[in-house]
């Protein structure tokens, strides 16, 4: 029992003796080391040869996701500036639309008013006696006068129907003043439609060319956000990603 007592303290000493040089040797080289170069210390730096190969591989996995991230993002400023392109041709041919439909309008409007001033001479002039002269000659004046005006483009096909089979208005035994303050109306009337239809139409064009112009100016807006994210995701982009993917598309 004395022997192996005696044996126990002499390993316990040893081991003593192993662990306290160990601890000796770590703190004298922790010690030189932070009075070398100021650097991290032998620890530290063992400890990061040991984490190296799993950082580095982070390093690239990183590297791989933010090269990916800029391609996406260059493609969509590109989608987007092409967008933006066709966009604005868009709103100018809706423009140059409405300002043809405006021109049709103001056309149809001076047409009706013509129209009119015509109806207002009729009107003053049916005023005076009439004449006596042949119902025939009336009857022949009225198909006279609604042919001429089909054949002008003044009165539709409706409306010479109407005129020849006497109806809507139609008198072929009204004096020649009032078959022609009858035709006159039509043709007013006619005009003002016309001038109607215009409008609405200019209407469309107009509510057309608002929306092209909003929709053009939405999407010139995305694409500078779109082209400013691409700048600042390239500037903070690491020096070894890709070169192809830090170039921004040319905006259209």
């Amino acid at each position: 029992m004395q022997n192996l007592s005696h044996g126990m303290q002499e390993a316990l000493a040893i081991w003593l003796a192993l662990l306290a040089a160990v601890l000796i040797t770590f703190l004298i080289l922790t010690f030189l080391s932070r009075r070398g170069s100021g650097g991290p210390s032998w620890w530290a730096r063992l400890r990061k040869a040991i984490r190296d190969p799993e950082a580095v591989r982070e390093r690239q996995a990183k590297a791989e996701r933010t090269s990916k991230e800029l391609q996406e993002l260059q493609r969509y400023c590109a989608e987007v500036a092409v967008a933006a392109s066709r966009a604005t041709l868009m709103a100018e041919r809706r423009r140059s639309e409405w300002e043809a439909a405006q021109r049709t309008q103001e056309a149809a409007w001076r047409a009706y008013e013509e129209a009119e001033q015509d109806v207002r001479r009729l009107r003053r002039a049916n005023a005076f006696p009439f004449t006596d002269d042949d119902p025939e000659s009336r009857r022949r004046h009225l198909v006279r006068i609604a042919n001429e005006a089909h054949d002008r483009g003044e009165i539709s096909a409706a409306n010479l129907a109407d005129a020849l089979m006497h109806r809507n208005g139609w008198d072929p035994t009204a004096h020649p003043f009032a078959q022609q303050l009858m035709l006159r109306r039509v043709i007013r009337d006619r005009k003002f439609h016309a001038y109607q239809e215009a409008s609405e139409i200019e209407r469309q064009t107009a509510s057309a060319a608002d929306m092209a112009a909003a929709a053009k100016r939405s999407l010139d807006d995305e694409a500078f956000d779109a082209e400013l994210r691409l700048r600042k995701a390239t500037a903070v982009a690491p020096e070894h990603s890709s070169p192809s993917f830090l170039t921004a598309p040319a905006n259209s």
